[in-house]
Order: structure tokens, then C-alpha cells, then sequence
């Protein structure tokens, strides 16, 4: 009876979705992919690809891909959860990293859009004892990564500042370069609009997104650390870098952070996300234009990056954690061609660029 059990067990697992062993198990021993059609031969192709980098254990999340609005391949890798024994699936919500910063820099041209601000607005609007050296910083220079501001305002992504503390580092800290004259990444920018936001807005920055942006487009699987509204939903943890078995959403969301990361999301919903920047009623026809629009030639309006393979240019954003998790939205216009990868575990392989590199590695040369 109890050998007739463990059996029916084991084949009710493999009916449900896939083969989940235990975390001591080898990964050549797991089903690569539980979750996962596979309609035609390009997406059999790719599927192969992503399986042989799973089983070396260079990754374990969701790809998705779709080409001129058709889906071309929607796979799942490895557990979300190694301990509860949970696989990941394309609703399984995943930390994004700096892709939180299009949400930032959405609702900073949602703001432009209704009138309540400029992108020609400066610092000195906002703040007016702000140094000399930053009182002509524009709102424009903030977002495209040209406001000579430094990458970090913080000590740690989990640092207990306020909104206040935060302004007070960021308007303190001496500029790497002129604003205006040079391109460099900045996430203190990205804090610095989000607390723009609060002030133009009146509310906090994350109900501001909540109710302008996530609820009118139905983005339920997209959020903030420690948002209730997500705490039912499987939320995946993170795998490789300094902090692997955590997860970020349990992490506080201060002010080291806001604005810049700290968000989580789901393949699906960033797969809406983008398609509703394209085109979605929902949104301000002034925000779409100017969301892809370059702004010099790193940059767009609503950060995306620019870059380009086998001469075709692409938009992108990704972002990565020391937990694990990288994730990318990268698309080709030539193409229509869109790719998502929420990713909750890299190895020393790739390490944090995981992402960049399993789509300029596997997916870019397959599909272009």
C-alpha cells in the first residue's frame, strides 16, 4: 500500500505539470520544462537551446516571446521555490530590477502629459535650495541618464532612508560631469523623479503607479516589495549572487531604492506592459509618443535603451539583483519582435548578466 502510494504520488506531480525533486537532486534529473507549448520548429529550437543552459545551471525562469502579436514560445524553467518545491510558470512573479525605472519614467510623461509638470522643469523648480551646480539639472537630463548625477545615493538597496534623507544625499552629491554633457547611468536620478512624482502628484509614488498605471491596464502581477496585493500570488525566490534562497519582496522598499528598483512583475504583465506603451487607449497619446522617442543616442524618453544586432536596431531594458534574480524586456522593431525573461537564478557563468546574455547568446541568433 505504502509502495502503491509514493507511485500514484509521483505520477500525479508528472500530470500536474512536470517531474519536482527535491534541491539535493541533480538538475539533469528535473523536467526542464513544465510549462511549456511548443507549436512549431523555431520553437522547438529555442526551447533546446534554453533546456541545454538550464540543465548546466546557468538559469531557471520564464521566456516569453511573441512576433507580431503571435506567441512564439512560452517555457518555463526550474523551481521558483527549491525548498516548497514549487516550478516556476508564467505567473509566477519575479523581482525586475531597473525595469521598474520605465514605470518611473512613465509616470513622469503621464504627469507631462496632464499639464502638472515640464521636462524642461528644472530642480530649482522643485527644490529651491538645491545647490547651485544642480538647480538647472532639467527633468528631461534626469531621465535619459544625463544629469551628471552619481549611479548611487545609498549604502545598500535595503537602507532605512526617508524620502527626505534621500534628497538630501542626492542634491549633496558632487556631479561626475556637467548636466547635459556626458551619458552615465544614474539610479539616484530615477529616486530623485520618483520623489518629483509625490510632490507634483500629492501622493506617494506607489500609489501613483498603482492607480495611473498598473490599474488601469490590469497589471494584477505587478508591484511593489512587500504589496499585499500580490502576497497570494507565487512569487519566486532568488537563486545565485550574495543573498540566494531569499526573497526581495519581503524585503522593506525604502527610499535607498524607490524609483529606481523594487519592483516585481511576471512575464505576462510585462509582455502588456510594453504592448500597452505601443498602443493601449488607456494611456495618454502624447505618453506613447514620446515613451520610445530617443533622446540621445543611448536613450529614450521612457528608458529603453537603444542598441542593435545583425543591423537591426532594439529597445531594451533589463535589470538584475544580488539574489538571483535578472530579468530583460528587449524588442526589435524590424521585427516586431518581442522578448521577455523574468529569471530568478544565474550561476558564475553569467552571473548577473544572464539576461544580456542568454538573449545575444541563444535567443537573437535563432530568431533574427
Amino acid at each position: 500500500m505504502k509502495s502503491l502510494v509514493g507511485i500514484t504520488s509521483i505520477l500525479m506531480l508528472l500530470l500536474a505539470g512536470g517531474c519536482s525533486t527535491s534541491p539535493s537532486d541533480s538538475v539533469t534529473q528535473r523536467t526542464p520544462h513544465p510549462f511549456c507549448a511548443l507549436p512549431n520548429d523555431m520553437a522547438k529550437r529555442l526551447d533546446q537551446a534554453l533546456a541545454e543552459e538550464y540543465q548546466q545551471g546557468t538559469f531557471s525562469g520564464t521566456v516569453l516571446i511573441s512576433r507580431q502579436q503571435q506567441q512564439v514560445l512560452d517555457c518555463s524553467y526550474g523551481e521558483a521555490d527549491k525548498q516548497g518545491q514549487q516550478l516556476n510558470n508564467d505567473q509566477t512573479l519575479s523581482d525586475i530590477g531597473s525595469i521598474a525605472k520605465t514605470f518611473t519614467a512613465a509616470a513622469v510623461l503621464l504627469l507631462q502629459a496632464e499639464g502638472q509638470l515640464q521636462l524642461s522643469d528644472s530642480v530649482g523648480h522643485f527644490y529651491a535650495d538645491a545647490p547651485t551646480d544642480k538647480q538647472d539639472i532639467s527633468i528631461l537630463q534626469l531621465l535619459t541618464h544625463q544629469s551628471g548625477l552619481d549611479n548611487f545615493h545609498n549604502n545598500s538597496d535595503f537602507e532605512a532612508i526617508s524620502r527626505e534623507q534621500a534628497e538630501q544625499r542626492i542634491l549633496a552629491m558632487p556631479l561626475i560631469s556637467p548636466p547635459g554633457s556626458d551619458i552615465a547611468y544614474s539610479n539616484a536620478a530615477y529616486t530623485l523623479l520618483a520623489a518629483i512624482v509625490e510632490r507634483v502628484s500629492g501622493q506617494t509614488f506607489e500609489q501613483f503607479v498603482q492607480q495611473r498605471l498598473l490599474s488601469p491596464l490590469a497589471l494584477r502581477s505587478t508591484g511593489f516589495y512587500t504589496d499585499p496585493r500580490l502576497n497570494s500570488q507565487p512569487i519566486a525566490k532568488g537563486y545565485g549572487g550574495q543573498h540566494s534562497g531569499e526573497r526581495t519582496y519581503d524585503k522593506p522598499l525604502t527610499w535607498a531604492l524607490k524609483g529606481a528598483g523594487g519592483m516585481l512583475s511576471t512575464s505576462k504583465d510585462l509582455q502588456r506592459w510594453f504592448r500597452a506603451l505601443q498602443d493601449s487607449e488607456q494611456l495618454p497619446a502624447a505618453l506613447r509618443h514620446q515613451v520610445f522617442l530617443p533622446a540621445n543616442k543611448k536613450w529614450t524618453l521612457g528608458n529603453w535603451a537603444i542598441s542593435g544586432a545583425n543591423g537591426m536596431s532594439i529597445w531594451q531594458m533589463g535589470g538584475s539583483t544580488d539574489f538571483g534574480y535578472t530579468a530583460l524586456v528587449q524588442y526589435v522593431p524590424e521585427r516586431d519582435l518581442l522578448i521577455v525573461l523574468t529569471l530568478n537564478s544565474y550561476s558564475d557563468k553569467y552571473a548577473n548578466a544572464t539576461h544580456h546574455r542568454i538573449s545575444r547568446n541563444l535567443l537573437l541568433p535563432l530568431l533574427l
